[in-house]
């Protein structure tokens, strides 16, 4: 990379190396028993130039080649921007557990066979997939003006899935969680969600009516955060597609709503000091009590706005950056969930869905498949509902929250959030 740079400065063009590698380790049991052991090796680099205000590209996996790589990105430039680079920035971040990075292939399959033994002592008609990873990876960034910055990661993911079929009824419950210490592992209270999923789903039930309270739980909020991530893009505001375009400064969503973006956060898998630009991250005040507050940007297109970057420019793999977000955070409530739960005569609490993601995004309208959610009669759980939709926007229902719980829980390392009730959305089930 050093050859590169000075390369790069004796043709006096400004530019940045971006290098990634890693390695992975996965470890798959499949129908109760252990399926493959595969591990695998990652590296690459891409180099991003600046001739006459234009952005040139190229990448290449595995040993680069400096004067091919120089040579098409010289051939790509003619993306217009404004952008300056970074100068002066020399950071050397290390995210390790040293216990975690020397875990062996043989304590990662006894784990998972731990899991499967355990779930099925007491379910034993069941049928577990578990896939445990371990990923540990490196990323460099240099440029030709003095960013100098390296990241270290290692981190581990545990996900469970159990089957079960009943009759015709077939019933799917999912559980995940991701750490970056070994120490936090708990292995106990991931199949105590399941055993709780399992023992509520002995019952099927439908709701009484056709608009109901919902509790989304963390797992399942992600269907009112996309539209929202997606309108603080500075990409889409770029488009200007941003629905809350002209909504910063405007209170728009319900006053319980406070979601920042905060990539100093240490239990988060994403948590970083700069980002894939070299640019110094910073906590982002998204919403602020209902509040519309900043977009993110990465520096093409703040530079293209008229804005100042705010070190959220991450890259997919080796492609070029653009805006993206690190470790989510909503604002717990005042109530705890059994609370919320018990205020309401009848209650859905939605875990999983089908169908998330899909359709205009940006509308914030979703119509989704009850993939497992159960119904709650003054506070107790009576069954499982299934054959169900649940529809709304995702938008009216963030600004009107009927409570949020004390409860909050990390979902696939990125999102921290509460249990999030609204008073009212419509289920439509089948018979």
């Amino acid at each position: 990379m050093e050859e590169l740079v000075k390369r790069l400065k004796t043709e006096s063009i400004e530019g940045d190396i971006f290098s990634r590698r890693g390695t992975s380790v996965v470890v798959t049991f499949e129908a109760n028993k252990l399926k493959s052991i595969e591990s695998s090796e990652s590296s690459g680099t891409g180099l991003r130039i600046l001739i006459d205000n234009k952005i040139g590209y190229a990448s290449q996996y595995g040993i680069y080649e400096p004067d091919w790589l120089l040579e098409k990105a010289k051939a790509t430039a003619n993306i217009e921007t404004k952008m300056q680079l970074p100068s002066d920035i020399s950071i050397k971040e290390e995210v390790y557990d040293s216990a975690l990075e020397d875990i062996q292939i043989e304590s990662l399959t006894k784990l998972g066979r731990n899991i499967i033994d355990k779930i099925l002592s007491s379910y034993p008609d069941v049928i577990c997939n578990v896939e445990i990873g371990k990923d540990k990876g490196e990323t460099l960034i240099v440029n030709t003006r003095g960013v100098d910055c390296t990241r270290k990661k290692v981190s581990l993911v545990v996900g469970i899935h159990v089957n079960r079929i009943k009759g015709t009824d077939m019933l799917d419950v999912y559980e995940e969680t991701v750490v970056k210490r070994l120490e936090n592992l708990d292995i106990d209270k991931l199949i105590s969600k399941i055993f709780y999923s399992l023992e509520s789903s002995e019952n099927i039930v439908k709701p009484s009516k056709s608009r109901l309270p919902v509790v989304f739980t963390p797992k399942a909020v992600y269907v009112l955060l996309l539209p929202l991530m997606s309108a603080l893009s500075g990409k889409i505001l770029l488009m200007g597609a941003s629905p809350l375009q002209d909504k910063v400064g405007e209170k728009f969503f319900d006053e319980k709503f406070t979601l920042i973006d905060d990539p100093s956060n240490h239990e988060g898998l994403s948590m970083t000091s700069f980002d894939d630009e070299g640019t110094p991250t910073r906590v982002l005040s998204l919403v602020d009590s209902g509040v519309v507050g900043e977009f993110y940007f990465d520096l093409h297109t703040a530079s293209l706005l008229g804005k100042e970057p705010n070190g959220h420019g991450f890259r997919g793999g080796l492609g070029q950056p653009s805006p993206g977000l690190t470790n989510l955070v909503i604002n717990p409530g005042d109530s705890d969930l059994k609370d919320i739960l018990s205020s309401f005569e009848e209650i859905l609490v939605v875990d999983q869905m089908m169908g998330v993601g899909q359709g205009n995004i940006l509308s914030g309208e979703f119509s989704v498949n009850i993939h497992l959610g159960f119904l709650y009669r003054k506070g107790e759980v009576v069954g499982r509902v299934k054959d169900s939709m649940l529809a709304g926007n995702a938008y009216n229902a963030l600004g009107n929250i009927a409570g949020l719980s004390r409860e909050r829980e990390w979902i696939e390392g990125s999102l921290y959030s509460p249990y999030i009730c609204i008073p009212e959305l419509t289920v439509v089930s089948k018979g």
